[in-house]
């Protein structure tokens, strides 16, 4: 089971909860919650958003519930985050924008059918959404609310910089992925910059240890000019305590994630594998590496046994859970099939309805069925009299 729950907001925001709706391009707070369920035990969540909005109301379901889960929740733009999107963004403790991604807020609109008093009625019930939705803006970025107000009467996208400055969001992912690395390489506290007081050695160490990360940094962004994809590498941690993920070798210098994805740096701390290394972490970064003796055995253990008892119960943890998947399989082609009728009809019958409150008005197919056989009815009269004349 990943540490890490994925959830994709890709496409329109619907007050639909049908089976498999991801499938039209919709997105609804049942298929976020089959989302979350499916691994519910994982540590974080990283919600991924490229989405036009939709349904205020559903919005603000899935933005409750994703903060209700107690989990810590990663915010990801990845295209567009538009309309009532940017409600469920807000639910991230870290809340991040790809650098050509775009935002947009806005007021709420739609459109009634009705008689006068529905109408004034819907706009009533707009303004109220209006309102909600600045004091919402207002509560989770501290901006003024002349300002969020301004932004919102105009409609127009916003780019990751003034997202960033009005607080929506907490930073911004650089395309190529290496040049973070070299960032989080030069900001490491643990490097001393014009520091007096200091011995040579101490010194010496520091300078060493910036250009061991910005070798490593260099090497991270040669890979990424390269047409050969980033892989992830792991090392299980002793006990329970999960796995952590990084790209090529684990040295000083390396940054090392909590997530598969990479996208959730490592927590500052020391930590331990079970075969034995351990590590200093600090901004993500590998700051201290310990190896074992000789990597097979200590001297407890010089034959290695505790290290190869870890790999089989590592191995029988496999085997089990590829046993899971194969059951969860093979019951998911039994829901599949007893579905995809339901598909079909969620395919062939949606329609995007991006706002809501739409007054239905009263059919009048009966009465002009009526009218339709009076007229029928005098024609035939009509000629009746024509001919006997």
């Amino acid at each position: 089971m990943s540490t890490t729950c994925h959830i994709y907001i890709y496409g329109d925001i619907v007050n639909i909860q049908a089976p498999n709706l991801g499938q039209s391009g919709a997105v609804s707070l049942s298929s976020v919650k089959d989302a979350y369920n499916a691994n519910s035990a994982c540590t974080n969540v990283v919600v991924h958003i490229h989405s036009n909005g939709g349904s205020v109301f559903e919005g603000f379901a899935i933005h409750d519930f994703l903060v209700n889960t107690g989990k810590p929740i990663t915010t990801v733009v990845e295209g567009l985050c538009c309309s009532i999107a940017t409600v469920i963004f807000m639910a991230g403790t870290e809340r991040k924008l790809t650098e050509n991604s775009r935002f947009l807020i806005h007021n709420p609109w739609g459109n009634a059918e009705g008689n006068a008093n529905q109408f004034r009625q819907y706009a009533n019930e707009l303004e109220d959404e209006q309102n909600r939705l600045l004091n919402f803006y207002k509560q989770q970025t501290g901006a003024e609310a002349a300002l969020l107000q301004s932004y919102m009467n105009e409609e127009k996208l916003i780019s990751p910089q003034l997202v960033v400055e009005l607080k929506f969001a907490t930073g911004i992912i650089d395309t190529v992925k290496a040049m973070a690395m070299y960032r989080n390489a030069l900001n490491n506290p643990y490097i001393v910059k014009n520091q007096t007081n200091t011995s040579m050695e101490k010194n010496q160490k520091n300078r060493t240890g910036t250009f061991t990360q910005l070798v490593t940094g260099l090497k991270n962004l040669l890979k990424d000019f390269s047409n050969e994809p980033i892989k992830a590498a792991n090392k299980t941690l002793s006990g329970d305590a999960g796995d952590l993920y990084f790209d090529g070798d684990l040295a000083e210098g390396t940054a090392v994630y909590s997530d598969d994805a990479m996208t959730i740096a490592a927590a500052d701390g020391d930590y331990e594998f079970e075969d034995g290394t351990t590590i200093s972490v600090a901004n993500g970064l590998v700051t201290n590496l310990t190896q074992p003796n000789d990597g097979t055995g200590t001297n407890d253990d010089p034959t290695g046994k505790a290290i190869v008892a870890a790999l089989r119960k590592k191995l029988a943890l496999l085997k089990a859970e590829k046993q899971e998947l194969e059951n969860a399989m093979a019951e998911s082609e039994t829901v599949l099939n007893s579905a995809s009728k339901a598909l079909q009809l969620a395919r062939s019958t949606y329609r995007p309805d991006k706002r809501e409150n739409r007054f239905n008005r009263p059919s009048n197919k009966t009465n002009s069925a009526n009218l339709s056989d009076k007229m029928e009815a005098r024609r035939a009269e009509l000629k009746a009299k024509k001919q006997k004349a």
